[in-house]
């Protein structure tokens, strides 16, 4: 995790919904906001998960905080590894080379829901510092975050729909990222028995060869 703060981020704080949108005006805000990505190349991509394993790997950590995951027997079998996507309980932190700081993280789920993505350091935008969370620093392990490092980014999709519920909005249940070569998708989702379904509160990204799911 990022630990000398985002560059250039938001002010920390209690965090208002980054997906949802109430109106035309907020999905181009959105929008606006993610553009600043554009012309960066990403340096590192985090994804903070549950930590699950700590008592079996760090027994030494009896309270919560992060925890890096360094040992590569950890890395053989990790918690958020599936056929075809990554699940990822909290979030992804994304560093460019030039020193952003943005995570892609969940809206609470309730009369709406939705995925968003902000100039603002994971610590600050969403987890509880108290909690027990595991770190994974996996721009330089996974083939789907490659070719981020390669290139810069061309674009950032927010997928944006009208909302079907009690509140009239719009929301956003799929980013796209994209370099002049290759795009990766990340949608609200998680793992059930091992397949890709729907999910209120759990991010997936999906691997290369995985199609964006019809929800």
């Amino acid at each position: 995790m990022h630990q000398n703060g985002a560059v250039g981020a938001e002010t920390s704080g209690e965090r208002e919904p980054w997906s949802w949108a109430a109106t035309d005006d907020e999905v181009e805000e959105r929008r606006r906001h993610v553009r600043r990505l554009v012309g960066h190349r990403i340096g590192a991509v985090r994804y903070c998960t549950i930590d699950f394993r700590r008592g079996e790997f760090r027994p030494d950590l009896v309270d919560g905080g992060p925890r890096f995951i360094e040992d590569e027997a950890e890395w053989e079998d990790p918690s958020w590894r599936h056929a075809g996507f990554d699940a990822v309980d909290h979030g992804v932190e994304f560093e460019t080379e030039s020193g952003l700081v943005f995570s892609l993280t969940w809206d609470p789920p309730g009369d709406r829901e939705g995925i968003g993505l902000r100039n603002v350091a994971m610590p600050d935008a969403y987890m509880n510092r108290e909690a027990a969370h595991a770190i994974w620093s996996v721009g330089d392990r996974s083939h789907t975050w490659a070719p981020l490092s390669e290139a810069p980014i061309t674009d950032v999709q927010l997928h944006y729909y009208p909302w079907e519920g009690r509140v009239s909005g719009f929301w956003c249940p799929h980013i796209t990222l994209h370099t002049a070569a290759a795009s990766v998708h990340v949608v609200l989702g998680d793992a059930s028995n091992g397949a890709l379904a729907h999910s209120s509160d759990n991010i997936a990204v999906l691997h290369p060869a995985t199609s964006v799911p019809d929800w």
